[in-house]
């Protein structure tokens, strides 16, 4: 398409309505030519573009529309959002006390698992929806990320999320694979993975932008659903911490991982949110019930020491109350309470 062809769009507007538009809203905008000319020339409008994210980043549009449009990131169904979708009215402070938290641990389950893109949601089919899903990360994921190492780039980011990695270790695991690849087009593709919002990379926190960069980070996707649909087990703990992190990205909170100073094996918290660097809370994911890892509360202890949060949580799969002396909720009611 062409500058040409959205001239003819506002004339047959005007021929319809005999007004100028107020809004328009254009989808596929990267395919257009020159957009960004036509709309900083002719457009008075309030203007809504959506396209395929390999071709319409942030950076992209600013570059095209130089500074005259404000971003809005779209994320596939927060939990609220998906007992929406499926008719469920949830009172989160009731549910605690009520036999109704089965059927949300249950639809709670269901969400980590199988993911949280509204087609797959709304089909009832088991099946269908990791054919659903599959389809997405063929004609989506593995297109935005492109060469011909990028399905198997995708694979192995999927089959490790919500784990730390370093740009070595799938440089390697591609070398393998026995493609001919340099570590700068790993970390490039990395970067595309961000950019097309298939990934998501976690730094560790630390106040040196030095330290935050040669430190391995941590991955996770946009949509956990993805690692049934590739045939992988699915692991309830690493869909836990996923949906945390993209709950805090939904919420646009600085987040980060924390690890203990000089030790290799050391003591880690999964979540830092900050502002300005300055730890505003400290979250620990677990699986557990009224009990947790000794691990895990040493690793609190420890990061609590050093960071000085105003805020402790941990998030459990389905206790509320107290342990150790810290605040612990279950995953479904603090997803329903942000």
């Amino acid at each position: 398409m062409t500058v040409q062809e959205l001239d003819n769009m506002l004339v047959a507007f005007y021929e319809l309505t005999g007004k100028k538009p107020k809004y328009i809203f254009l989808d596929e905008i990267q395919n257009v030519k020159d957009y960004g000319s036509w709309f900083r020339k002719r457009i008075d409008a309030k203007v809504y573009l959506t396209g395929s994210t390999s071709s319409l980043t942030p950076k992209r549009i600013a570059e095209e529309l130089r500074g005259r449009s404000i971003n809005f990131e779209v994320f596939p169904l927060s939990f609220k959002e998906f007992l929406s979708f499926l008719n469920v009215k949830v009172n989160p402070k009731l549910a605690l006390y009520t036999e109704e938290k089965g059927k949300i641990l249950s639809l709670l389950r269901e969400y980590l698992q199988y993911g949280s893109y509204p087609a797959v949601v709304l089909e009832k089919d088991t099946n269908l929806k990791k054919m659903l899903l599959r389809s997405y990360f063929d004609s989506v994921v593995v297109r935005d990320l492109g060469e011909k190492y990028g399905e198997n780039f995708a694979t192995y980011i999927v089959s490790n999320y919500a784990s730390p990695m370093t740009y070595n270790r799938v440089y390697k695991y591609l070398k393998s694979l026995g493609y001919s690849i340099s570590k700068e087009k790993v970390i490039e593709m990395f970067k595309r993975g961000e950019e097309t919002y298939f990934l998501f990379q976690v730094e560790i926190y630390d106040k040196s932008e030095t330290k935050r960069k040669v430190n391995p980070k941590k991955v996770y996707i946009i949509d956990t659903g993805y690692r049934i649909a590739l045939g992988y087990e699915f692991s309830i703990s690493k869909a836990m911490e996923n949906a945390v992190f993209l709950q805090l990205r939904r919420e646009g909170k600085d987040v980060y991982y924390w690890k203990e100073r000089g030790e290799q094996s050391g003591a880690e918290v999964d979540f830092v949110v900050s502002k300005d660097f300055e730890a505003k809370e400290i979250i620990q994911v677990t699986y557990s019930e009224d009990r947790v890892d000794e691990r895990k509360i040493k690793a609190i202890r420890k990061a609590e020491k050093e960071l000085k949060p105003e805020k402790v949580t941990l998030i459990t799969w389905n206790y509320y109350g107290k342990i150790n002396g810290y605040d612990a909720v279950p995953l479904w009611y603090w997803l329903l309470s942000m």
